[in-house]
């Protein structure tokens, strides 16, 4: 953002913002993201924001006492009604809603959107483990690419290219700024009331142009057309997008592809150090843990929240090691038979890393931020909680 939207900040401008680094058409067909609570077009100033996983009780009552009109969850709020919410009233389902759509409090979601596109969380997982990134981890063999062809004026070309592969495109493994270019000849004729870069109204032009082509995740369209349009003179752009079938490299780390992330160590290392930095990364005491576990340990995977469906794709990489949220049991135990150890860290706990970047933001917006990280679950003994187990 400007330094002029930093001092002046309204929701519109964290919206917009939001869009740019995690498009919402970058998250799954499920999921349901973006503003969820409020009004899209305010300009009331917001002085903070309050961060969490969910929607609680909790966050809702401190965003009242701060006087935050905000919150920035993970976890979609609402669900489409066969999922969650078919109700907002006062009891219910949709009690927390309503909660805060009555005191006038926004509620912004960024979920799987955040997870493909927010490469910062990947690369601070990897230095907080101190494994060196190698590539993203993918549901399935194959993604969704979209080519990018565009018409460019020669002497715009270097500008339109540039601007395209810094809002994504053209990202290949280890490779950016991946291209394609021809020159020939394009023809114009502009009609009244057009304003044509190049010849005059009514006159046919003859201009050189370079055939410009490059790929990029379908999730990212808008923000990659959104860049050529700004860089490209033409009133009228011509551009034509096509489906790729392709399968993603699993090496390099690229914005709106794949999930979390896998890497190696720069030499292997004992299980109990990488548990001590898992445990110190996360900030967690403890963990579900898949035997057997290899002594030591090269390459490791990780992916936020609920990883079962990336256990095999870790696989594919080669990791000794799967660290995730939650994956159940009869995945884990398949992951044991293929070779991968797989450490469960809890949802909540593995997607810390979500309230510590959207902090980090918050800070660019010239905003203030109150982080909240309610524990959902946690382990209790009957001991603890003062039951005796005479009577039982």
């Amino acid at each position: 953002m400007s330094q002029k939207s930093r001092a002046t900040s309204n929701l519109q401008h964290i919206l917009s913002d939001l869009e740019m680094r995690t498009p919402g058409g970058a998250a799954e067909k499920w999921d349901n993201v973006g503003l969820l609570v409020g009004d899209a077009h305010s300009k009331q100033k917001i002085p903070g924001a309050v961060l969490s996983i969910d929607l609680t009780r909790e966050s809702i009552e401190m965003a009242k006492r701060l006087r935050y009109p905000l919150i920035v969850n993970h976890h979609p709020c609402i669900f489409p009604k066969s999922r969650g919410i078919s109700s907002v009233c006062s009891e219910g389902a949709g009690e927390l809603v309503f909660e805060a759509a009555k005191a006038g409090i926004a509620v912004v979601s960024t979920h799987t959107n955040f997870d493909k596109c927010a490469l910062e969380v990947p690369g601070a997982v990897a230095k907080a483990l101190g494994f060196k990134a190698v590539g993203r981890l993918f549901e399935g063999g194959e993604a969704e690419f979209v080519k990018l062809v565009v018409f460019v004026p020669t002497s715009h070309f270097e500008k339109v290219r540039d601007a395209v592969c810094a809002a994504g495109a053209g990202k290949t493994g280890r490779y950016d700024t991946c291209t394609f270019s021809t020159e020939g000849e394009g023809t114009f004729r502009g009609e009244e009331g057009a304003r044509p870069f190049l010849g005059q109204v009514g006159k046919l032009e003859r201009a050189r142009e370079v055939r410009l082509e490059t790929v990029f995740p379908r999730g990212i369209k808008k923000r990659v057309l959104a860049a050529m349009r700004v860089a490209h003179p033409y009133e009228e752009i011509a551009y034509d997008l096509y489906r790729v079938e392709q399968d993603p490299s699993v090496v390099g780390l690229v914005s709106g592809l794949g999930y979390g992330v896998y890497g190696d160590f720069e030499k292997a290392l004992p299980f109990e150090e990488v548990a001590r930095r898992v445990e110190k990364a996360f900030g967690i005491s403890g963990f579900l843990l898949t035997e057997p576990v290899p002594k030591r340990l090269k390459r490791i995977g990780f992916v936020a929240g609920k990883g079962a469906s990336f256990v095999r794709s870790a696989g594919r990489v080669g990791c000794d090691l799967f660290i995730t949220g939650e994956a159940g049991y009869h995945v884990a135990r398949e992951g044991a038979n293929d070779g991968v150890a797989v450490m469960e860290i809890g949802h909540r706990e593995s997607e810390v890393f979500f309230l510590r970047t959207v902090e980090r933001w918050c800070r660019e917006w010239g905003i203030r931020a109150k982080v909240l990280n309610t524990p959902v679950q946690s382990m209790r003994t009957s001991r603890a909680l003062g039951t005796s187990r005479s009577g039982l």
